[in-house]
């Protein structure tokens, strides 16, 4: 297959991610476009809103970021991987577990689908350049070339592209909504994430007093700060596109079309088995309800 031919483009160095018609059409707003609210200035930019309301301060939240990169393995963006190192595959009552399970699912039947359109043996894999530039690009620029992630620098095969766009676009949409979508949430009771503390952590088992528990959590206009700056972070935008929804119609064909509308249909089916187990749970779970996934992390 020529690498100049669209299809390859869209699955190429620029596919998916990428400003490439067609990659936007798979991406929705393209997976990694810029973030209108863009949530790095607000919690890190040097005049950031969160940075100063933070025990760690800028610095500190970047030494943070950092660490975290260094520990990052492929392992634990593959959904069904992660599951299994964690223990929790099996876990009954696991609504995340369940639910990112069966939007994975999704989302690799509809990867796959796509791909095989346009790369029929793993040779044309093999063989196109601008798919190895992007995927070499994602592994020396994203995770700064290091081996120990995990993370492919290449791919051989036609099922390791597929598990590699279904990851990134998993991560992009469904994952971020189930860390991002809920933060508020959680972060609204302080005592629960506390950005800052006012006291050393106690250094015993002991019990701790009323007051002396009270005076420990950050200052009211701290917790003020976090959580606005969470509430903007968690809010759905105006123009939002759910997982699945490609206004802009890069796609003309009628073959990836149909694929299209076939996925939608499978998110709609997840979403009301979602629905109707949250109507019966005192503490619904609808994170990951595909009605409620950006395309993108654009929030």
């Amino acid at each position: 297959m020529s690498p100049q031919c669209p299809q390859a483009v869209t699955l190429g160095r620029r596919g998916l991610l990428a400003p490439c018609p067609q990659a936007v059409a798979l991406g929705g707003r393209g997976l990694l476009a810029p973030c209108p609210r863009c949530p790095q200035a607000v919690a890190l930019g040097r005049r950031g809103l969160l940075a100063p309301a933070v025990a760690l301060g800028r610095r500190g939240l970047l030494a943070l970021v950092a660490r975290g990169l260094r520990a990052l393995r492929w392992r634990s963006l593959v959904l069904p991987r992660d599951l299994r190192h964690r223990g929790v595959a099996a876990t009954r009552g696991h609504h995340f577990g369940s639910d990112a399970t069966r939007v994975w699912r999704a989302i690799r039947r509809f990867v796959t689908s796509i791909v095989s359109l346009y790369y029929r043996c793993d040779a044309d894999v093999q063989q196109d350049p601008e798919l190895q530039a992007w995927v070499g690009e994602i592994f020396t620029r994203g995770f700064l070339g290091r081996r120990s992630s995990g993370v492919p620098s290449r791919l051989d095969s036609v099922r390791g592209l597929v598990t590699f766009v279904t990851t990134v676009i998993y991560t992009c949409s469904a994952h971020h909504a189930a860390t991002n979508s809920g933060q508020f949430e959680l972060s609204a009771f302080p005592p629960n994430a506390p950005a800052a503390m006012r006291a050393p952590p106690p250094q015993s088992k002991a019990a701790l007093s009323e007051r002396e528990f009270l005076e420990a959590l950050p200052a009211m206009n701290t917790s003020a700060t976090v959580l606005a700056v969470l509430w903007v972070l968690r809010n759905e935008p105006m123009d939002m596109r759910p997982l699945g929804r490609y206004p802009d119609r890069h796609f003309t064909e009628g073959a990836p079309r149909a694929r299209i509308r076939r996925f939608r249909r499978r998110l709609r089916r997840i979403s009301r088995g979602i629905r109707a187990r949250n109507a019966a749970l005192e503490r619904p779970y609808p994170y990951l309800d595909p009605e409620g996934i950006e395309n993108s992390v654009a929030i």
